[in-house]
């Protein structure tokens, strides 16, 4: 006798009790709903279609669970600690990464169901806009189950309706760009499908949008693609939802193997700096070092990064040194970049950074979260704090605050951080944030933006005379080498790749060259051979590169 399908119906009735018309969650509600909540959670610790396929007939019965099943536990994991503002504001930071959701008899996280079952086993794209990690960034919360029963034709209406809101896709014809949710950045693998460059990746997305809004394909590909900030508060229906006026900035940058030239670069002219912060990557302070972006450095960005790519400037404090960012940005302009220019600042002399945002449309900025915060640092002059939120609401999409977390590299490394300022709480699994290349004021390209003060010989890419295929084939076996060497080391000695590289990068073998595994199969020890040889000569060729892209451990 064949098994019953799995019965939806409680989920059904606990969702029609606490999901509001617009989406959001009652969480007062849904406490007060505990036993039923139970008793779907209880159901699908029994059953799951790995254990169960009998309950489970047809692969649109298997994909409707694993929606479900996530959707179930993230109001499960929330509830545990409501209230809460953001799921990042969970106790140990492990929101996703925790695998205490049994789904048929087996331990899960909400990483493994998304990034493993749904993305990877499942394949579709679709699913972004039906699963919801309790944020209003996510789309709206369903107020009944997903069942399998035309189960294409509702994520087709789901994915609709995400896109018909003004935060998620917006046509700007006047202003000639399109506007659309960072999820189709984050993920834009999954949306384009198989792609040989960031331009296909960008063409993929473009053509789902497409498909999805009816606007034809012809009108978007002129138009230049923006991606909305990611509103990680608390879907909460007893809260009403709004970004600060300075909000988060994810710098997640699509990257492709196949790219024939560095989308984005750091510019670097030195660590001088107007604080002196305990727990700065790269040394700052004012007894710091400064030089100037000469005629080489200019050339060399307009040679080695696409026209339309993204040149950050940082060290240091860009500020203390406004004239020669502004001239920098207008010989780029002049020299055909069409990009995006970021400048890192600490906003202490606000006026000067209000006035480079001003000076070019297609910049922005993004304080040091620390001392935005005024948490483990001096805080901001409440003048300059005032000037530039006032600013910010001005100008929406232009201003930021950076990351939360202190990665352990320049004087980081020996700094006593709290627990929720440590990366791994967020998500981060110690390994080499792979960030994209440096270029310094000195003319030499740097592999790393915070190990840009160790001259260590791994991470030298070459001068700004050098041949583009030449840095970026240098920069592939850096990124082989960090995965391969750097971080497996790391993780046998118990810290993370930024420690190491700070503490003792000399100890490892310099990118390029053969790695014998000491320990043998499945050992973490790399050989520390004593002939070091030439550190590049034999580097892998442009496109020998990951898709693991810039801070690839980010979420939603």
């Amino acid at each position: 006798m064949p098994e019953p399908r799995f019965d939806w119906a409680p989920w059904s009735e606990l969702l029609g009790a606490v999901v509001t018309p617009d989406g959001r969650v009652d969480y007062e509600a849904l406490a007060s709903r505990r036993p039923l909540l139970a008793r779907v959670l209880d159901a699908l610790a029994e059953a799951s279609p790995d254990v169960r396929p009998g309950r489970f007939p047809t692969p649109e019965d298997a994909l409707a669970y694993w929606i479900n099943a996530y959707n179930a536990f993230v109001l499960a994991a929330v509830i545990e600690e409501y209230p809460i503002r953001s799921v990042w504001r969970v106790r140990d930071g492990r929101f996703f990464q925790r695998a205490r959701h049994v789904a048929g008899g087996v331990p899960r996280s909400l990483d493994d169901i998304e990034h493993r079952i749904l993305r990877g086993r499942m394949r579709e794209p679709r699913i972004h806009f039906a699963i919801n990690c309790a944020s209003n960034g996510c789309p709206p919360l369903r107020p009944r189950a997903w069942e399998p029963e035309r189960l294409a034709e509702t994520l087709d209406e789901a994915t609709r309706v995400f896109l018909s809101s003004e935060w998620n896709c917006r046509v700007d014809r006047e202003g000639g760009r399109i506007l659309v949710s960072r999820l189709f950045k984050t993920y834009a693998e999954d949306f384009a499908g198989e792609a040989a460059s960031t331009g296909e990746y960008r063409e993929g997305v473009l053509r789902f949008i497409a498909r999805h809004t009816g606007v034809p394909l012809e009108e978007l590909r002129p138009l230049e693609l923006v991606y909305n900030v990611y509103d990680w508060g608390l879907n909460d229906s007893r809260r009403a939802p709004g970004l600060r006026p300075i909000t988060f900035h994810e710098s997640v940058e699509t990257f492709h193997e196949g790219d024939a030239i560095l989308r984005e670069i750091h510019l670097y002219d030195g660590n001088f700096c107007n604080r002196d912060c305990s727990f700065c990557t790269v040394f700052g302070s004012p007894s710091g070092w400064w030089r100037e972006y000469g005629d080489d450095v200019v050339a060399a960005v307009l040679r080695h990064v696409a026209p339309d790519g993204n040149v950050k400037f940082y060290g240091g404090e860009p500020t203390l040194h406004a004239e020669s960012v502004l001239r920098t940005m207008r010989r780029l302009r002049e020299g055909g970049f069409t990009g995006l220019f970021t400048i890192y600042s600490n906003g202490v002399r606000a006026g000067r950074l209000v006035e480079i945002l001003e000076a070019d449309p297609r910049s922005e900025a993004v304080l040091n979260y620390s001392i935005y915060a005024g948490r483990d640092a001096e805080p901001l002059p409440e003048h300059a704090r005032a000037r530039l939120e006032a600013w910010s609401e001005a100008h929406p999409l232009r201003l930021f605050s950076g990351y939360k977390p202190i990665y352990r590299a320049g004087a980081a490394a020996a700094a006593k951080l709290d627990a929720d300022r440590e990366g791994a709480f967020h998500g981060h699994d110690g390994g080499c944030l792979l960030c994209f290349p440096v270029l310094r004021s000195t003319g030499d390209f740097h592999a790393c933006p915070f190990a840009v003060e160790n001259p260590a010989p791994h991470f030298r890419l070459g001068e700004a005379a050098d041949d583009p295929s030449v840095v970026r084939g240098r920069w592939g076996a850096f990124r082989t080498w960090a995965r391969e060497v750097l971080d497996v080391e790391a993780r046998a000695r118990g810290i993370t790749s930024c420690e190491l590289c700070e503490k003792d990068v000399a100890s490892l073998p310099t990118p390029s060259r053969p790695v014998s595994d000491d320990r043998g199969e499945g050992g973490g020890h790399v050989s520390h051979a004593a002939d070091k040889g030439p550190s590049w000569d034999d580097a892998r060729p442009a496109g020998a590169l990951d898709s693991r892209g810039q801070n690839g451990f980010l979420r939603r």
